[in-house]
């Protein structure tokens, strides 16, 4: 699938705000910008080009929007589509663990840009960075691998700070993702780091609002 090129409006909108002051600046100081061009040819042109390049900032920002809200449900489709059988095979549940284990190896690449180091306030790192992982989302896999990638690092986060513990769950319809129904435990309290990463990526609540006071 070949990735849409998106192109950001804020040149556009700053060449609207430009184009609008231009007249006025004209205006003002005629000799220094077009002496040469009647006052009222400068702000018809002016006018014209600010326009044309608000509608063009305009539709890229609402390109950007519908972008955003297809990729959150696509993530959104992504976490309830995980189901755990009544009876798990132990080598589906052993497989689960190795995915979690290989994804978390490869966080170094995966999250970069976050400099990973599965401390509490690389949740808040995390959390600024969803929007741009966002914009990777174009279909329900890649949603899945987005998903994956969020939810393994904010439950092996809780794992290493806080003393949390991995109990693996496997959903085999799922193959490569069959371990997104894993959650964390503690003192017979349990958390979903799939779930928080899917409602963290809807943007409506932050990362850590969501996670609370992690004990």
């Amino acid at each position: 699938m070949k990735s849409k090129i998106l192109y950001s409006p804020k040149p556009y909108f700053v060449l609207a705000a430009l184009f609008s002051l231009i007249p006025v600046l004209n205006n003002k100081y005629p000799n220094s910008f077009f002496p040469l061009v009647p006052a009222g040819w400068v702000e018809i042109i002016t006018t014209i080009a600010g326009v044309y390049a608000a509608f063009k900032a305009l539709g890229y920002w609402w390109a950007i929007l519908q972008v955003r809200s297809e990729a959150k449900a696509w993530i959104l489709q992504a976490g309830q589509n995980r189901k755990v059988p009544e009876t798990s095979d132990h080598n589906d549940v052993v497989n689960a663990g190795r995915y979690v284990a290989r994804l978390v190896r490869n966080v170094d690449e995966d999250l970069r840009e976050i400099n990973p180091d599965f401390s509490l306030t690389s949740l808040n790192r995390l959390g600024r960075y969803l929007s741009e992982l966002l914009m990777e989302v174009e279909g329900e896999e890649s949603g899945r691998i987005r998903l994956g990638i969020v939810g393994v690092y904010i439950g092996e986060t809780l794992c290493r700070a806080k003393g949390w513990e991995w109990f693996f769950k496997s959903d085999p319809s799922l193959k490569q993702f069959s371990f997104l129904p894993s959650v964390v435990h503690k003192n017979g309290k349990t958390i979903d780091p799939f779930e928080v990463a899917a409602k963290a990526f809807n943007e409506k609540t932050s990362l850590m609002g969501l996670l609370g006071d992690i004990q």
